[in-house]
């Protein structure tokens, strides 16, 4: 593999170029009706008493939620869904909340939704997004690629 594009979910290695392409503040999806809705904002801790609902294969299920509890502070219970849309309904029923990036987009509490911004200390908690590629890999056309896609996320391309 030349380059790898994925979000940073551990300290960055030496061995590699570690490129940050854009970063993305995260936030939680949750039912209207949950007495949670009406804050502005939440820390993991207060999401102690409902499941994290993943979106995740089989295969994946215990990396992310090892993810999610060790890494982001979701100390609850995880449920997992194969489908973007199958999470949502568990999130509308009130059976857990949703992780999900940006403080945009979340459907209106009409939409049954409302998506708050994750904190910790008051503080927004943010996820990289990056392009990796080994150094002794490192060359004109894996570093122009790179450039092209980091000017690509400046622009929302």
């Amino acid at each position: 593999m030349d380059l790898a594009l994925n979000d940073q979910r551990r300290a960055f290695s030496d061995a590699f170029v570690n490129l940050i392409l854009t970063t993305a503040a995260s936030a939680v999806e949750l039912s209207a009706r949950s007495p949670l809705a009406g804050l502005q904002q939440i820390e993991p801790g207060e999401l102690k008493n409902l499941p994290c609902i993943l979106v995740t294969s089989k295969e994946q299920q215990e990396t992310e939620a090892d993810y999610y509890r060790d890494i982001v502070g979701f100390p609850g219970e995880f449920l997992c869904a194969e489908t973007l849309e199958a999470a949502q309904l568990l999130a509308v029923s009130g059976q857990g909340f949703l992780p999900v990036e940006g403080n945009s987009g979340a459907d209106s509490p009409d939409g049954g939704l409302v998506r708050l911004p994750l904190v910790r200390g008051g503080e927004p908690i943010t996820r990289n997004y990056c392009a990796f590629w080994k150094k002794d890999n490192s060359g004109y056309y894996v570093e122009t690629f790179a450039e092209m896609l980091k000017q690509q996320y400046k622009t929302g391309g």
